[in-house]
């Protein structure tokens, strides 16, 4: 069976489970009690779809700080280059695979293809870094704001020593492990000491705007988690939500987008896994639903923006 067949099974599979694991969300909670929660929000949307703008901003500022000096991208076309990167990406269950030459494709009048690939490489592996980060931080909020059980504690434990021990192996990769001795590198290796060599040659380059790009990814899940905190605010009413809530829920949501790719827009997975945590949070569960619908919302909003961008595309000569 070729590479192809197995994606587009891996899709097919991906997208049901996802269609069954949503259906037997809203059941749970009930459709009439999440549609209602998100007529709360109204014209919170607009809120809502202006922070998540912002994170796209932020992304493409990101992505020209890595670029090589001299090197002229405006923010406009950055941007477009974004979101309609990202939107393929949702769409397939690709991710990266489909996204980043989606970014490459949309600035190859702009930009060198050397010079695009090696300046995503190096922004996509800071972002990396702050995704570890946000997430260890919604762990250590979970363990000291939240009374949970034992075996969720043991649990919520055993996943920071996972992360701590992950970081400690990618710090190794990007030193590089390979013996000269053993003769040529795999195929897939000499890959992998591409990417490395274009990161450490930028980081020994411009220490100084590594450290903003990575800045600037902070912000970016700091803006996520002041878009849970004022919806959770919607969708509670006369309640209050707390920042250890949101920022648990954006934790969440990290681990959600970045394990979950191959599923479309992570259909079903959200919304069944934000309904499971919000009782632990002491948040009922519609309202952890309905957080994951508003998402789901925002997703296609600015993933139809993308796809636009894309279809509407035209190179030059």
């Amino acid at each position: 069976m070729s590479l192809r067949a197995d994606r587009r099974i891996v899709t097919v599979v991906g997208t049901l489970a996802g269609a069954a694991l949503f259906a037997y969300a809203v059941r749970s909670v009930g459709g009439a009690a999440i549609l209602q929660g998100v007529r709360r929000v109204g014209w919170g949307f607009v809120v809502i779809l202006a922070l998540a703008g912002a994170r796209f901003l932020i992304r493409a500022e990101c992505w020209r700080l890595c670029l090589p000096p001299g090197t002229r991208l405006s923010r406009g076309q950055a941007l477009r280059a974004f979101l309609a990167g990202d939107a393929v990406g949702s769409i397939t269950p690709l991710g990266l695979l489909a996204s980043e030459p989606t970014k490459v494709l949309l600035t190859r009048h702009h930009l060198a293809t050397r010079e695009s690939v090696s300046s995503l490489a190096v922004e996509n592996l800071v972002y990396a870094a702050s995704v570890i980060a946000m997430i260890v931080v919604g762990l250590v909020v979970m363990l000291i704001a939240m009374p949970l059980p034992s075996t969720l504690r043991g649990f919520v434990i055993a996943a920071l020593a996972g992360a701590v021990v992950g970081a400690a192996v990618a710090f190794r990769v990007l030193r590089g492990t390979w013996d000269e001795a053993r003769g040529p590198r795999p195929k897939w290796r000499e890959k992998l000491a591409t990417v490395r060599q274009s990161v450490l040659g930028f980081s020994a380059g411009h220490p100084g705007r590594l450290w903003r790009v990575f800045g600037l990814d902070l912000g970016f899940h700091t803006l996520a988690v002041a878009e849970v905190y004022l919806t959770l605010g919607w969708l509670l009413g006369d309640r209050s939500p707390t920042l250890a809530q949101a920022i648990v829920f954006e934790a969440l949501n990290r681990v959600v987008t970045v394990a979950f790719k191959f599923v479309p827009f992570r259909i079903g997975v959200d919304e069944a896994l934000s309904g499971a945590l919000a009782p632990v949070l002491a948040v009922n569960p519609v309202a952890g639903v309905a957080l994951a619908v508003v998402r789901k919302i925002r997703n296609l909003f600015w993933a139809g923006i993308g796809l636009t961008l894309v279809a509407t595309h035209r190179g030059r000569p």
